[in-house]
């Protein structure tokens, strides 16, 4: 019986959040009653993300290199999967640091400015239904995981940060676990979850084919999920000292790009057949470690003076994106680049191609930007090719900022 009131609750609980769409940003308005305001996004799109259902067909992409085993695939929608958040930081020092000097906790205590120490766990439906114990129940686990991918964000609990120019964000991801593994034929339910699946955040940490001179001087990639704050990001990533009410969004992409993989075990055996992360950036072909592909990005908003980009020229089509970067990202004073734009960096805001002007970005500060089409040409869920972009800049006036952009169908220019 009580199972199936927790299946009642799942279900109206995803039917009320997937079905508000145009209500969100007013909703997120509602909760600025306090000076700041923490979420977490679990997407690419900080706006009005593709449903589960519709991302590739509802089924799972598979990696080109062939796992060995992809019998038994659940639909995109209904993989089981499990989050589990330790804390969020942020620090004011390190510009530019990979966190590879931070040898132990006094050095981390030095560093960051702890934002929540507070757990949060994000539970899929799939995930409650199978699971032996009640903790998403108990937790809310499966209202934070809807509105953690929904767009809207999960509010995460925090507290007051003093004001400055945040250089590092990080997300303390203790687990994060996809319901699906196959191994020599079977498919072994994890110990601890009673679940069929893998605790991903055990081969996420890092690139495939890392050696183990840079292994010991990296940090895990999930250990924190971290934002660095590089050249022409500056304007995202300050709070003033005044009594303003602020958010701090820090998403990461996971929802779109989830993808089968196969690793061989570091024991040898036979090789596993695992749900992870599309391989768009760091190439997999059966290591054990599968990182690089997801990026995590911060921004601090003020709602008051922030304002909505609709964009016009749209042609409805899954695989094409508006995305907005700051103008001279990741380019220092003297010219040089500090990473790669479109490679290195999650958009400071992006939202699946519709049709017409029904395409809008929400909380946009005012300031100098660069709006793109882009496109997934290798179908992995991640819209890694630009395939136009131009300038534009964003005044500190009331209402909606329009904007054309032709994209999707074919017929791409944003000139």
């Amino acid at each position: 019986m009580k199972r199936t009131l927790t299946a009642i609750l799942i279900l109206s609980a995803v039917s009320s959040f997937s079905s508000c769409r145009k209500g969100e940003e007013a909703l997120v308005s509602h909760l600025f009653n306090q000076r700041m305001l923490v979420f977490l996004k679990g997407t690419y799109a900080t706006d009005y993300p593709l449903g589960w259902e519709e991302i590739n067909g509802n089924a799972l992409f598979v990696d080109a290199s062939e796992p060995t085993d992809v019998s038994g695939l659940p639909a995109y929608d209904a993989l089981p999967i499990f989050l589990d958040v330790g804390e969020i930081r942020l620090s004011t020092k390190g510009y530019l640091s990979t966190l590879g000097e931070l040898d132990d906790e006094k050095d981390a205590e030095k560093f960051w400015d702890v934002l929540s120490p507070t757990r949060q766990v994000y539970c899929s439906p799939t995930f409650v239904l199978l699971n032996n114990d009640n903790s998403c129940i108990d937790k809310a686990g499966y209202i934070n995981f809807v509105e953690l991918f929904n767009g809207r964000g999960a509010t995460y609990p925090s507290r007051d940060v003093g004001p400055g120019a945040y250089q590092h964000a990080g997300v303390y991801v203790r687990t994060f676990f996809t319901g699906h593994l196959r191994q020599s034929g079977t498919a072994p339910v994890d110990t601890v979850y009673k679940v069929n699946g893998y605790r991903m955040n055990w081969i996420l940490g890092y690139d495939p084919g890392i050696d183990a001179a840079m292994r010991s001087v990296l940090p895990s990639q999930w250990f924190p999920l971290h934002h660095t704050t590089h050249p022409g990001m500056q304007n995202s990533m300050y709070v003033t000292g005044e009594y303003i009410p602020l958010g701090i969004e820090i998403r990461f992409n996971i929802k779109e790009n989830l993808m089968v993989h196969s690793f061989v075990p570091s024991d040898n055996s036979d090789p596993a057949t695992v749900v992870g992360i599309s391989d768009w950036r760091r190439p997999h072909t059966s290591e054990i470690d599968m990182g690089g592909n997801v990026l995590t990005r911060a921004r601090i908003f003020y709602p008051d003076f922030t304002r909505t980009v609709r964009v016009s020229g749209g042609t409805k089509d899954i695989r094409y994106y508006y995305a907005i970067y700051y103008q001279g990202e990741c380019i220092d004073g003297f010219g040089n680049p500090t990473c790669i734009r479109d490679l290195d960096q999650l958009p400071l805001a992006a939202t699946p191609v519709r049709a017409g002007n029904d395409n809008r970005m929400t909380y946009i500060m005012p300031g100098s930007y660069v709006i793109q089409c882009r496109y997934d040409a290798v179908r992995d869920g991640y819209p890694e090719q630009v395939l136009s972009e131009k300038n534009f800049e964003l005044p500190a006036e009331l209402g909606e900022f329009n904007i054309s952009c032709v994209c999707g169908g074919g017929a791409n220019d944003c000139s």
